[in-house]
């Protein structure tokens, strides 16, 4: 483990040169070991991989609609302006929530498979799914070149790779949010950034500013996750050797960062001139945070999650950015790692303490503007995103609780270690470590009931609007409101038209949507036809969507019967009523 004492040089233990065929039998029993995992944890999606979405309702329906922009771009413009949303202006989509190598890998594999509507789901969800296994992977390798070459190594550092990609923060994110799942290039650049350190490698600094600009396209938060991780390491160095390594070790981040910055420039110049804007700066720094209590609660998805509803109940942000459980037996494992080897040598106890103070590190950041105990603000406890939250740009990173995802991959080196060294013992400990494994498979194994599903199919009336041979018409669904916009941008890709209503991470400017009359109906229908919209959808109520504004809500849809008297109706059905503007 040099890498992690770089300013004296320590030589790395030695190590067994594999052929090869054994590198690459490793690499594929590792990604079908975790695969099935993924196939084991996400059963329930599995019969419905073409016709249904992982998670309620929600931004998973937005998710799918990039997966389709992606799909149907026709150049690179498409990805920095669209009009298929929000028409007839449009809107800017550097601040969208793109996975870029995710909706990229869809595009691709469309060209493949085609573009059908059911096609398109099954690709989305697989292209998902994938995080899981990658992620494990990279965990994997990093860990595993941080530990001592003994026997035992690989299940260890297998067990590193299943706590950072199969914990309940990551299970939860993939049923909201694809951009946040999208986790698994961290891994493999804090690999390749530790052993270009080591090597003094330019190629391996140049590979790693690729990754991290991956990581960044995959979630702007990972840019700056990574850029933390840089200056921890520093930090780890600086008080492993009691000074600061000067030379490589401040000029090799530098490089990486300059790098990352040269490949991401075409978003972070826009971003950055509106990043000024203090608008676009959302709430959430101090309220999507990650609690105290939370770190030890069960959480939503957890086989025994009633246990720890009183807590989830009681914090301040959504239930899938609450997740932050570390698992109580992986805690537990670690804790008594760094206990039981506090006389042993430092070569068994270093990576246990960059794993604890990584950990630390992170879950500080994690914490928002405050820290967060059981719901409880403690106001006069500063954490350190209370003077990031403040800096132009920085501010963007509205949700702490996600640097959470570092805090497991610490986690995942603490706890691999910890199982190494308890392999060493005699049959005893190695009985102990195999039903530790266990346990900590069981704790974050999620209830099958708590993985909902969203159905993604087209209804047969949209095929109206599909079939209309004019080109360059908007269609305004209604209701509206936020989920119910995410609705119409997954439908719109049954029909294929621009519509009226659609969301992204942040709202530039205003649009049709937000100056229409929407008690006039012939001023209305002036507006709508000068902005060649032609179709009104409106959707029937169901159990969480598509419900109508009342005229004094904030965002008021109009009088449903008015509709249905201005204009003609062309189709109508239990789910949706189709009407005709010109």
């Amino acid at each position: 483990m040099a890498v992690l004492d770089l300013p004296d040089g320590i030589e790395r233990l030695p190590r067994t040169v594999t052929p090869f065929a054994g590198r690459l039998l490793c690499a594929a029993l590792v990604l079908a070991g975790f695969s099935l995992l993924t196939a084991l944890w996400f059963a329930p999606l599995l019969p419905h991989l073409s016709t249904a979405l992982l998670g309620p309702p929600e931004d998973n329906m937005q998710d799918l609609w990039n997966s389709w922009h992606a799909a149907t771009a026709t150049g690179w413009h498409d990805f920095i302006h669209t009009r298929q949303i929000r028409f007839p202006e449009g809107t800017p989509l550097y601040y969208h929530s793109f996975a870029y190598p995710q909706v990229l890998a869809v595009a691709l594999l469309t060209k493949l498979f085609g573009t059908g509507f059911a096609t398109l789901v099954a690709l989305h969800n697989l292209t998902l799914l994938a995080a899981f296994p990658l992620a494990g992977a990279g965990a994997f390798y990093l860990a595993r070149h941080l530990m001592a070459d003994v026997p035992g190594r690989d299940a260890a550092a297998a067990m590193a790779g299943f706590i950072f990609a199969f914990n309940p923060w990551h299970v939860a994110q993939a049923m909201h949010h694809t951009h946040v799942t999208t986790i698994q290039f961290l891994p493999f650049f804090v690999l390749c950034y530790l052993v270009a350190l080591e090597r003094r490698s330019f190629a391996l600094l140049a590979l790693a500013a690729v990754l991290d600009a991956l990581s960044a396209l995959s979630s702007w938060y990972y840019f700056f996750y990574l850029f933390y991780f840089m200056a921890f390491h520093l930090l780890w160095l600086r008080i492993r050797k009691g000074s600061w390594p000067w030379g490589w070790n401040f000029a090799a981040p530098t490089l990486v960062c300059l790098g990352a910055g040269l490949l991401l420039l075409p978003w972070a110049i826009p971003m950055a001139r509106s990043g000024m804007d203090t608008h676009l700066y959302y709430v959430g720094s101090n309220m999507f945070v990650a609690d105290l209590a939370a770190y030890f609660a069960f959480p939503p998805t957890h086989l025994l999650a009633s246990w720890g509803a009183n807590v989830y109940a009681a914090l301040t942000g959504n239930a899938w950015e609450d997740v932050v459980y570390l698992g109580l037996v992986a805690v537990a494992v670690f804790i008594a790692a760094l206990w039981a080897t506090r006389k042993a040598p430092d070569a068994d106890r270093k990576l246990l303490r960059y794993g604890l103070g990584g950990m630390i590190f992170f879950a500080a950041i994690a914490s928002g503007d405050c820290l967060h105990v059981n719901g409880h603000v403690l106001t006069w406890l500063h954490m350190p995103n209370a003077a990031l939250g403040k800096l132009p740009f920085f501010a963007n990173v509205r949700t702490p609780a996600r640097a959470i995802v570092m805090v497991y991959l610490f986690l995942g080196l603490g706890v691999g270690q910890a199982l190494l060294l308890a392999w060493r013992g005699n049959r005893n400990w190695r009985i102990g470590t195999i039903a530790a494994a266990a346990l900590m498979l069981v704790d974050f194994f999620p209830a099958p009931s708590a993985l909902a599903l969203t159905d993604a199919t087209c209804p047969p009336g949209l095929s109206v609007i599909a079939a209309d041979p004019e080109k360059g018409f908007g269609v305004l669904d209604l209701p509206g409101g936020y989920e119910n916009g995410n609705a119409y941008m997954m439908l719109s890709a049954c029909h294929g038209r621009a519509i009226v209503a659609g969301e992204t991470s942040r709202q530039i400017g205003t649009t049709l949507r937000d100056r229409m009359d929407m008690q006039d109906m012939a001023v209305q229908r002036r507006q709508l036809v000068a902005a060649h919209v032609k179709y009104i959808v409106l959707h029937a109520p169901r159990p969480g969507q598509f419900q109508w504004q009342a005229p004094d809500s904030e965002q008021e849809d109009g009088n449903r019967d008015a509709y249905l008297r201005t204009y003609p109706r062309i189709w109508h059905s239990p789910e949706l009523t189709i009407l005709k503007v010109y």
